[in-house]
């Protein structure tokens, strides 16, 4: 398997690309919606320039990886060390935010065996569903409708006597135990789709060991994202969450939708915004004894304000203009915090911080709308040495304050030091909030 080109986010590389290269990431660009990639030109030499995406793309024989800069390795050239530690806390990132699940001794099998991050969701994906399928499949009770030779189930008289030259056989309607259902048809698409997309020798074997065994389950033509929702789990189905949720995380990256005819180009990417949302709330509260002071430990914690969400206007006696805060604390009635995450880097040479009008207003009507005196807009800081930077914003006629501040990302979140770095520094934020 030919080693992925590997690039940072935002991060600009030489890259020798072709007009056929060109072609192509126009067209996964156009495709996805947003600029994952661009080519140019500087001082005379072909460059390649990542976005805030990150991922794999794949143009015919070559791949790119964009990877998020969240290594320790700060003081060093060594870009496959950066690259391997980067692919690690993005794993344990996901691993928090709740959408997939990693065992520590997995990824370091994983990291040593390549170098591809869309091989090594692949191999997470095909393992846990292979060890699914071992202890048996999930199967439901689904209505079959069906002509047989024999009366089974109900008698769909009418049917039957619309079709008079059917007269050996009965129409019949009856309930089935089967491994045919709509779980196990999203997880064979999937399987399907990255049997042909990967390149990976024990992947494609794993694979197509999965394809045998769930041979008895539909093929559906398409599949989306929708299809693989969590929120269709029941409590029998819940040790499905990790998987589905990783089915969901190829579906939406757009690698199993794109360029249906040409398996050889494709696009595996995801926006850091949301990662960096969900990552924040999973790392809160899976550590939130540590983290929390007293009276936040008593609050409700409301990750994407769910069952708090408002609106800021009324037209035609409909709700519109929804505000969503990625995290809230509510004691009874009263929002006690609001807190808004925005993958982007604060500068601390400027005035405001760097921080956006846009995002500043959304914050603004945030603190009205929820009747909320502090507000805090969390940025991540990706240098292991960099200063924390934190500034209070008082608004006008009012004693409500938003809080623009960073958290450092960049520890080594496997080990026992890392994450005690991390959880200082939120436990900081959130002292800080109480103490003003």
């Amino acid at each position: 398997m030919t080693k992925p080109l590997t690039i940072f986010e935002h991060e600009s590389k030489h890259f020798a690309w072709t007009e056929r290269d060109w072609t192509l990431i126009d067209r996964i660009n156009v495709a996805l919606g947003t600029e994952v990639l661009r080519l140019g030109m500087k001082h005379g030499e072909k460059r390649i320039r990542a976005s805030q995406h990150v991922g794999v793309i794949r143009l015919k024989g070559r791949t790119i990886q964009v990877l998020p800069k969240i290594y320790q390795a700060q003081e060093t050239d060594d870009e496959e060390l950066k690259a391997k530690e980067a692919t690690a806390n993005l794993l344990r990132m996901l691993n928090y935010a709740g959408e997939l699940q990693v065992r520590e001794h997995e990824l370091a099998s994983l990291l040593r065996q390549t170098d591809d991050w869309f091989e090594i969701l692949t191999r997470l994906f095909a393992t846990h569903l292979r060890e699914e399928w071992q202890g048996g499949a999930h199967r439901t009770y689904e209505v079959v409708e069906d002509e047989l030779p024999v009366l089974k189930g109900k008698w769909r008289i009418a049917d039957q006597l619309r079709k008079p030259e059917r007269r050996a056989t009965f129409s019949v309607t009856y309930d089935e135990f089967t491994s045919d259902n709509k779980l196990n048809r999203t997880f064979r698409h999937v399987v399907e789709r990255l049997s042909f997309l990967t390149r990976d020798h024990d992947n494609q074997q794993l694979l197509n060991e999965l394809r045998q065994w769930m041979d008895e389950v539909t093929l559906v033509p398409r599949v989306t994202s929708k299809d693989a929702d969590p929120s269709q789990l029941t409590r029998l189905t819940e040790r499905y969450r990790p998987l589905l949720n990783l089915a969901q995380i190829f579906l939406d990256g757009g690698a199993l939708q794109m360029t249906p005819g040409d398996l050889s180009t494709f696009a595996f990417v995801f926006d850091m915004n949301l990662l960096f949302e969900n990552f924040l709330a999973g790392f809160i509260r899976h550590h939130a004894s540590h983290i929390l002071p007293e009276p936040f430990l008593r609050y409700e914690f409301l990750p994407q304000s769910r069952g708090a969400r408002r609106y800021l206007a009324r037209r035609e006696d409909r709700n519109v203009f929804q505000t969503i805060p990625d995290i809230a604390f509510r004691d009874g009635d009263a929002f006690t915090l609001l807190i808004d995450t925005k993958y982007k880097l604060l500068d601390d040479k400027e005035r405001n911080l760097g921080v956006s009008q846009s995002d500043f207003y959304q914050m603004h009507a945030y603190a009205h709308r929820y009747n909320c005196d502090r507000v805090i807009l969390l940025y991540p800081s990706k240098s292991a040495y960099g200063e924390h930077v934190r500034a209070c914003f008082k608004l006008e006629d009012c004693q409500k304050v938003i809080e623009a501040t960073s958290v450092n990302i960049s520890v080594d979140l496997s080990s026992t030091e890392g994450r005690a770095r991390l959880i200082a520094q939120l436990k900081q934020i959130f002292l800080l909030e109480t103490s003003s």
